[in-house]
Formats: structure tokens, sequence, C-alpha cells
């Protein structure tokens, strides 16, 4: 039983470093394609859209709800120990640095990540894929890079936008929750946050929207099988996003 259970971890093991190679090989590639001749830069504007704009709407939602509930939580501390000077700052630092990259990046990979891995799900599994390659045709800078580069780009610019509004809608709640007028939460905001605490966030959405681009891809092109694999490798791209989001939240922040 036991040489069972070492046998079963080290083919967990092996299949675990195998799938870190390929990504990490397909990461190196993706990376390199927007350089070369064979890059489908039309490919990459028409993902750009679908990724970005039309995620757009969804993400203003969740950005202005951040706002407001961080201004929630702070009114605990404002009441406790009237501080309301650093009601804008915590707003601010919480949106800019920790809670807006990690739940835009979460609600990125189920809408986008998902949808990407059953796209090429799809693809494999009715050989389209394959019948690409037959005409000679590198699915790395056909296919896989420029929804990549899409992710990544449309996660950075959803942040920003993502960021002033719930910096906007914050300073509303303060307004209306804890009487704090717009003046001194901005006020609070702009002397305590530093461009930095946006470039953390800025950063940690480029890493996750590498994440879900890689996790959701890789998922797609290994999917072997029927209708069924469309939905496994949905499924596997959400939930293997979602992990590798909290580890680079957790490296981001420990490195920043």
């Amino acid at each position: 039983m036991l040489s069972r259970a070492i046998r079963s971890l080290g083919r967990h093991v092996m299949e675990a470093a195998s799938e870190a190679g390929a990504m990490a090989l397909l990461a190196a590639r993706a990376c390199v394609a927007p350089m070369g001749r064979t890059f489908e830069r039309h490919e990459l504007l028409r993902q750009l859209e679908q990724f970005g704009v039309g995620s757009l709407v969804v993400l203003s939602v969740t950005a202005v709800l951040i706002g407001s509930i961080m201004v929630v939580q702070s009114g605990l501390y404002v009441r406790r120990f009237g501080v309301q000077e650093l009601v804008g700052w915590f707003a601010g630092y919480g949106v800019l640095r920790d809670v807006g990259p990690l739940v835009a990046g979460l609600v990125f990979s189920g809408r986008v990540g998902s949808r990407n891995a059953a796209e090429l799900a799809s693809m494999s599994t009715r050989d389209q894929l394959e019948g690409l390659r037959a005409v000679g045709i590198d699915l790395v800078p056909a296919v896989v890079a420029p929804r990549l580069w899409a992710m990544l780009l449309s996660l950075c610019g959803l942040y920003l936008i993502g960021s002033a509004l719930s910096v906007l809608s914050a300073a509303g709640a303060a307004k209306l929750l804890l009487g704090i007028d717009g003046p001194q939460f901005l006020r609070s905001f702009s002397e305590r946050t530093e461009l930095a605490d946006l470039g953390s966030g800025l950063l940690k959405s480029a890493a996750f929207g590498l994440a879900v681009g890689l996790v959701s891809c890789r998922a797609g092109l290994s999917a072997r099988g029927g209708a069924s694999a469309v939905g496994r490798a949905a499924k596997d791209a959400v939930v293997r996003s979602a992990v590798w989001i909290v580890v680079l939240d957790l490296l981001v922040a420990r490195v920043l």
C-alpha cells in the first residue's frame, strides 16, 4: 500500500513537472511571437475587443462594488477610533494594491479564461487545429500568442479603468455612509497613496493576465475527446487560473 502511494505521488509530481515545462515553453514562444512576421495582429485586435471591451461592463460593476465594500470595511475602524482622515488611504490602498487586482483577476479568469479554453478545446476536438498544422500554420503565433497578449493587455486596461471607478465609488460611499465629504476623501487618498501602489496593482494584473492566458490556452490545446472535453477544459482553466492567481498574488506582494 505504501509503495502504491509512493508511485501515485511520483506520477502526480511528474505530471505537474511536465505541465509546468509545457507552459514555460508555451510562454517563451508566445512572448517572442510578436516580433515574428507570422504573428496575427488582426487576431490580437479581435481578441482585445472580445476579451477587453466585452468584459468592461462586468468588471466596471465589480469595481464599483469593491470601492463601496472597502469604505464599509473602513467604517468599522472610523467609528471605533475616529480616524476619518485615513478612509481615503485605506480604500485607495486596498483597491490599487490588494483587493482590486485580485478580484479583477478572478472575475476575468471566470469570464474570459473559461471562454478561451472552451473555444480552443472546441477547435481541437473538431480537428480544426490539426487542419491548421497540416497546412503549415504555426499555432503559437497564429492562435495562442494573440489570445495571450490580448488577455494580458485587457486585464491591465480593465484594472486601470476599474481602479478609477472604485476610487470614485468609494468617495461616494464615504459621503453617504460616513459623512466624509469628497475633498477630504480625495485629499486622504492623494496624500497617502503612492505611484508604487498603482504600479504594484498593474504588475499583478499583468501577471494574472499572463497566467489566465497560459492556463486557458494550455487547457484548450490539450483537450481530447468529444463535447465533454470542452466542459472539462473550461472547468480546468477556471480552477487552475484561480490557484495561480492566488499564488502569484502572494509572490508579488512578498517581493514588493
